[in-house]
C-alpha cells in the first residue's frame, strides 16, 4: 500500500491573495473597456449630430476615449507582475492554503480580456469608416459600432463582478492547482496578452495624435 505521505491532501481551501492580485489585473481593463466603449459611444453620437465634424475633432474625440483602457491595461499589466511575484514564491515555499488551476486563470483572464477585444473591434470599424472605408458601408458599420460597444460595456460590468467575487469565495475542487508550475505558466501567458493589448491600444492612441495633429 502506498503510505498517505505520499500524496498529501489538497488544502481546505485556495489563497485568496494568490487570486486577488491576477484577478484585479483582468478586472481594471474590463472597467477601463467599459467606460472607453460608453466614452465611444459619445464620440459616435457627436460624429452623427455633427455631420462635419472633421478628422481632428474625431481624432482627439477617440483618443480621449482611449485614455480609461490604456491607464487600466498599464495598471492591469503591474498588478499581473505582482500576481506572477505571487505565484513564484508560492511555488518555492511551503502554504498552508491552496494555488488556483490553470483553468481558474485562463478563464478569469478570458473574461477580463474579452471587453477589451470587443473595444478594440469597434475602434477598428470606427477607424475604419473615418480613415479609409467608403461611404456605402456606413450605415452598416455604425450599427457594428454601437452594438460591439454596448456589449463592450455589459461584458465588462459582469466581468468585474465575476471576477471580484470569484477572488473572494470558496473554489470548487476542481479549480484546485494539482501542480504548482502550471499555474504560473498561465499566468505568464495571460500577462503576455495583456502587455500586447497595452502595446496596441498605446500604439493606436499615437497614431490618433499624429492624425489630430495633421488635421
Amino acid at each position: 500500500m502506498v503510505s498517505d505521505t505520499q500524496f498529501p491532501s489538497r488544502p481546505a481551501r485556495v489563497s485568496v491573495l494568490a487570486r486577488f492580485a491576477p484577478a484585479l489585473s483582468y478586472a481594471l481593463p474590463a472597467l477601463g473597456a467599459a467606460i472607453s466603449a460608453l466614452k465611444l459611444i459619445n464620440v459616435f453620437r457627436g460624429m452623427r449630430n455633427a455631420e462635419t465634424a472633421g478628422i481632428a475633432a474625431v481624432s482627439a474625440g477617440m483618443r480621449e476615449a482611449n485614455f480609461p483602457i490604456v491607464v487600466t491595461l498599464y495598471l492591469g499589466v503591474i498588478l499581473g507582475f505582482a500576481g506572477i511575484i505571487i505565484g513564484l514564491v508560492r511555488m518555492f515555499t511551503t502554504t498552508t492554503t491552496g494555488t488556483p488551476s490553470t483553468w481558474y486563470f485562463l478563464i478569469a483572464g478570458i473574461v477580463g480580456l474579452l471587453p477589451v477585444l470587443a473595444l478594440w473591434e469597434a475602434q477598428s470599424l470606427l477607424v475604419g469608416v473615418i480613415f479609409g472605408r467608403p461611404a456605402a458601408g456606413a450605415v452598416e458599420v455604425a450599427r457594428q459600432v454601437s452594438l460591439l460597444s454596448m456589449a463592450t460595456m455589459i461584458a465588462g460590468t459582469f466581468g468585474i463582478l465575476i471576477l471580484l467575487v470569484s477572488a473572494s469565495v470558496p473554489l470548487p475542487r476542481i479549480l484546485y492547482a494539482k501542480r504548482k508550475w502550471a499555474p504560473l505558466v498561465m499566468l505568464l501567458v495571460m500577462e503576455t496578452a495583456l502587455v500586447a493589448m497595452t502595446v496596441l491600444y498605446h500604439l493606436r492612441s499615437a497614431w490618433l495624435w499624429v492624425q489630430f495633429q495633421r488635421s
